[in-house]
């Protein structure tokens, strides 16, 4: 299906009610894991995180897909370069948010990097890609996709990681060029999130 009526931008931090669900729904098992706590969920920490400037999940790193208006796709995008500060920014927004029960949520948060581990130096990472329900399928994941790669010209090599339990989106990421690097397993509690592929492709590919 064509995309022609689709606009990529980048995110700004009113988008942050229109984006988050969709970027909750790029893993929501695994946000609920490490982000549920007490009575703030995991799109609540989102939406506070969009909203900053410095950490992984600032509307900073993320593009958007607009429809006529309305958000309908996500993406972010994570460099080696400068993600050590990022994640010490979300580190700073744990404690900030949780307090006293930060250090269980930033503990779930280290498990949960074994899996889905920091961009490789000299990789763009791709990550958070969503696509709203009602708009899937008509080729918004890959013009996200497409912008991101194009933005950063200066790499060559392209990562990032999928469900195990996701076979529409692997089938794309396939289709793309992405082959797979790694099978990773969630080594939290059995079943409650589902293991990964860690896959990369070559620039050339798009």
């Amino acid at each position: 299906m064509s995309n022609s009526n689709i606009s990529i931008r980048p995110a700004r931090p009113e988008d942050a009610a229109a984006t988050v669900p969709l970027i909750y729904s790029s893993g929501p098992a695994a946000w609920d894991y490490v982000f549920n706590e007490g009575k703030i969920s995991s799109q609540d920490f989102l939406i506070k995180s969009f909203q900053g400037t410095k950490n992984s999940f600032s509307y900073k790193n993320h593009y958007l897909a607009e429809k006529q208006g309305e958000v309908v796709g996500s993406i972010v995008i994570f460099r080696s370069e400068n993600f050590f500060f990022q994640n010490a920014a979300t580190a700073g927004n744990i404690f900030k948010i949780y307090k006293l029960k930060a250090p269980k949520v930033a503990i779930r948060g280290l498990s949960m990097e074994g899996m889905i581990q920091p961009p490789k130096s000299g990789r763009l990472y791709l990550g958070h890609i969503a696509v709203s329900q009602k708009e899937r399928r008509q080729g918004i994941a890959e013009k996200l996709m497409r912008h991101a790669i194009s933005s950063f010209p200066v790499y060559d090599k392209i990562s990032l990681d999928v469900s195990q339990e996701n076979p529409n989106a692997f089938g794309l990421y396939k289709k793309l060029g992405f082959e797979i690097v790694e099978a990773r397993n969630f080594t939290g509690p059995k079943g409650l999130v589902p293991n990964h592929y860690y896959m990369e492709a070559d620039r050339s590919s798009f």
